[in-house]
């Protein structure tokens, strides 16, 4: 295992200054993971970020998952992506070039935390985009500081990344939610998943945003009480959290903190499996920390900035003021120009798909996605009988707690 790590670190040296594509120069290895490794490239198009994964035998690729969601989330927060090809040996992404996480952002602070305005500010910006990623059927299942970073040349944006966990959660038809399942395995990151998450239950909407609550909790202290824990496996140490979450008094934890990010974590912690959240209540409960509590303005003086990105980023969003309605139809533009594909499975959202006419936009895209990207069951909907046993199933009691096999392509639905 340490040759093969030590050959993956000297193919990454040997990747500097090679040219891909006849466009895209590597400058500089960002970082490598379980994933594979990351390089800034630059181009005469500027710069982009230039993502390698390494095949697995049998293994889906979560690059190539990761690809196929954010082409079809395409909008504010969602960094762009250039191109997604197979290769021999490895599948590459070339995306958006971004700047720091707010976990790197977090390391480099003074005081090793955020301020409660930048946790407010972050909250404004983040829980909107959420919802958009929400309203287009998708959860996101892997939120944490090392999955938010902002933006290369506007530090006052937020984008949020690695979608490679990504998963439709509903059906963009009939909105029928995903019945209500339990894995073997978790899927994320333990400390910041939810508590339904740990226990193994199928995800949705609520736990997307209780695990955003833990990561204000995190950036607002610098620690949670879960971190660090010892365990002799893997799942000793997942039951050690959820044990700790479960029993947690959120009031202590957040004791010195405004009492609107209790409010956050025990209303999200609330949520039944079906609910839609009230996002407009949760962006409104971190207007009111600086508004109310602070007695300051929304102006973008995120701890890292200083008053110059602040003020231009402010006349951007004062220039356009849909930066933040987050419409749909506002969100989703020039999908026809972009392409996912190799030599043997081209994936094209400009093929004969694109040619259909007499229906609506948002509906088409829907199903452009639905049938290309996350494989429809063609026969669900014919079957009327099992839909209204589905519709109408207790999804919540053990009867129909079912043991789905950990690994499963994460778009089927």
């Amino acid at each position: 295992m340490e040759i093969k790590r030590n050959n993956d670190k000297i193919l990454g040296t040997h990747l500097i200054n090679q040219t891909f594509f006849n466009k895209y120069k590597l400058v500089k290895k960002l970082g490598e993971g379980s994933f594979g490794m990351i390089f800034q490239a630059e181009s005469p198009d500027g710069n982009f970020a230039f993502k390698f994964e390494k095949k697995r035998p049998n293994k889906r690729s979560l690059l190539k998952n990761e690809s196929q969601v954010m082409i079809y989330l395409k909008g504010k927060g969602i960094p762009s992506i250039e191109l997604y090809k197979e290769e021999d040996n490895y599948n590459i992404m070339i995306m958006q070039l971004l700047g720091k996480s707010l976990e790197g952002l977090l390391k480099e602070s003074t005081e090793k935390k955020f301020s409660a305005k930048t946790i407010a500010l972050i909250g404004i910006e983040l829980i909107p985009i959420l919802k958009f990623i929400h309203d287009k059927h998708i959860i996101h299942r892997d939120i944490k500081p090392d999955n938010f970073a902002i933006g290369y040349d506007d530090p006052c944006q937020i984008y949020i990344l690695d979608f490679g966990l990504a998963k439709k959660y509903r059906s963009s038809k009939t909105l029928k939610q995903n019945p209500m399942v339990k894995h073997s395995k978790l899927t994320g990151t333990a400390r910041y998943a939810s508590v339904n998450a740990l226990k193994g239950l199928e995800q949705s909407r609520r736990d997307d945003l209780e695990s955003l609550g833990y990561v204000f909790a995190y950036l607002i202290i610098g620690s949670l009480p879960w971190q660090g824990m010892k365990a002799k496996t893997k799942e000793e140490k997942y039951a050690k959290i959820l044990s700790k979450k479960i029993n947690l008094v959120i009031d202590a934890l957040l004791k010195n903190e405004p009492q609107e990010l209790i409010d956050y974590i025990r209303y999200c912690r609330n949520l039944k499996y079906e609910e839609e959240p009230n996002y407009s209540y949760l962006i409104g409960l971190f207007k009111a920390i600086i508004i109310g509590r602070l007695k300051d303005k929304i102006d973008y003086k995120f701890d890292w900035v200083n008053i110059n990105d602040a003020e231009s980023h402010m006349k951007i969003v004062n220039e356009s003021m849909d930066n933040y309605n987050l419409d749909n139809t506002s969100m989703i533009n020039n999908m026809n120009s972009l392409t996912i594909g190799d030599s043997k499975n081209n994936i094209s959202l400009t093929d004969s798909n694109m040619k259909k006419t007499n229906k609506d936009k948002m509906s088409y895209y829907d199903e452009v996605i639905d049938e290309i990207i996350l494989t429809k069951e063609s026969n669900r909907e014919k079957d009327k009988e099992k839909e209204n046993m589905d519709r109408n199933a207790d999804y919540n009691s053990k009867e129909n707690m079912k043991e789905r096999k950990h690994g499963q392509c994460c778009l089927i639905i």
